[in-house]
């Protein structure tokens, strides 16, 4: 009987055993589908991070492949290329990460055996370089602007080819005329008609804007006037093609000279308007004015008050090319002249032609000079033109010193691209 309890005890207890190893198999089965759930959910979400780190190392990879000359000479980053190029460097940079599987040794792995832990593979990479050319005005504007504030532009060199003589400007370098179809059709600006001056500055919708208009283009002209010449610099560079690049952006012809008379016509013009204002201002010349009038009048058979108004413009006139002279002996000249600003105080021999000899200095030299007179000119000139014709002497002096198949458009200041990696979409955009 008691044998019979305790083989009946034995057995309870060998099923209360047998019981709970079968709940503890269950228990553990149940823990290492967690587990694995577990690992799954890290593998997949490191092989995205990994996936996500690598093509973006890749996409800057590109950016590091910059005109290296573009930014010596220019201080502007761009680089070369196309969209289908730019897949190709983004599957080479990137290609050694995400190509391979990505193995690791794990605890519980055998000895010396690894466990996948990555499995990546691009299916697809789409580039898109819309929006970033650096042709794009708002970017390329955008960029000399950053070279202002960084003070690139006053970093930058040229080589010169030597001192200039301000009897005439453009001594030293000969007047070169750009006639090659070929790099005159391929130009950021061709097409463009005549834009100057932009009215459209002091119409009453845009001077609530001109302020900041204005503070725009004092660094578009500080770059301007940092990195190219102009006619009356004292110095020819040598790497130039033109020697008045300021005056080419100015006028837009393709001929050094041509483009130094265009300025000094439209300095003409300014000059003309101010002085006839500093001679009607000034009491002393009204007098003068009167005194000469009524003779010439009389001489030339016309009534005094046309008299008086050609006097007016021949006084003008006569300082005018006074002016002239000053800018190109590299002296400065007021925008608005006091009595002691003015050179030809005898208006009688203004009006007789006898000041067409030596240059006349007034008593005070002070006042503008002829780049502050360029820069009054830069600010006048429609944006568009302006910035595509500082596109074209970048472009022409490439082609000319290092690159001949060098073109603006063919440059990016950044690109956007998408990759599909392991069932993954990433969207990167990279610039500048």
């Amino acid at each position: 009987m008691v044998s019979v309890k305790l083989c009946a005890n034995r057995m309870a207890g060998r099923a209360r055993r047998g019981g709970a190893a079968v709940l503890l198999t269950i228990a553990f089965a149940g823990m290492l589908v967690l587990v694995a759930c577990l690992f799954a959910g890290a593998k997949a979400a490191s092989g995205a991070s990994y996936a996500d780190a690598a093509l973006s190392a890749a996409g800057r990879s590109v950016l590091s492949e910059y005109d290296k000359e573009l930014l010596k000479k220019y201080g502007l980053f761009a680089f070369r290329g196309d969209e289908g190029r730019i897949e190709k460097d983004i599957m080479f940079y990137a290609g050694a990460s995400l190509k391979k599987d990505k193995s690791a040794y794990l605890p519980f792995a055998p000895a010396g055996k690894s466990v996948k832990l990555f499995d990546i593979k691009v299916s697809e990479i789409k580039a898109n370089l819309k929006e970033f050319s650096l042709m794009d005005v708002d970017i390329f504007e955008k960029q000399l602007r950053d070279a202002a504030l960084a003070k690139t532009a006053e970093k930058l060199t040229r080589k010169k080819r030597g001192g200039k003589n301000f009897s005439d400007p453009l001594s030293g370098h000969e007047d070169r005329t750009l006639r090659n179809e070929g790099v005159t059709d391929s130009l950021p600006s061709a097409g463009l008609g005549w834009s100057f001056p932009d009215v459209s500055l002091l119409s009453p919708d845009k001077l609530s804007s001109l302020a900041d208009s204005a503070s725009k283009d004092v660094l578009t002209s500080q770059y301007i006037l940092s990195v190219f010449g102009h006619a009356n610099d004292g110095v020819s560079e040598e790497d130039s093609f033109f020697d008045a690049e300021a005056e080419y952006i100015l006028s837009g012809k393709m001929k050094d000279s041509a483009n130094y008379e265009s300025v000094k016509t439209k300095l003409v013009l300014i000059r003309m308007a101010a002085n006839n204002l500093a001679i009607m201002a000034d009491p002393k010349k009204l007098a003068q004015i009167e005194e000469i009038a009524a003779p010439f009048a009389a001489a030339a058979g016309i009534g005094e008050e046309i008299a008086r108004v050609t006097v007016t413009e021949l006084w003008a006139g006569a300082e005018t090319k006074n002016d002239i002279g000053l800018f190109e002996a590299g002296k400065n000249v007021a925008f608005a002249k006091t009595p002691a600003q003015w050179a030809l105080t005898d208006g009688a021999k203004a009006v007789d032609g006898l000041f067409t000899g030596k240059l006349i200095m007034p008593k005070d030299g002070s006042g503008q000079s002829y780049e502050d007179y360029l820069r009054v000119l830069l600010f006048l000139m429609d944006r568009e033109t302006k910035l595509l014709r500082v596109m074209d002497l970048i472009q022409i002096d490439m082609k000319a010193n290092y690159n001949r198949d060098f073109l603006m458009r063919e440059y990016y200041t950044g690109y956007r691209f998408t990759a599909e990696v392991g069932g993954d979409s990433f969207e990167y955009t990279e610039r500048y």
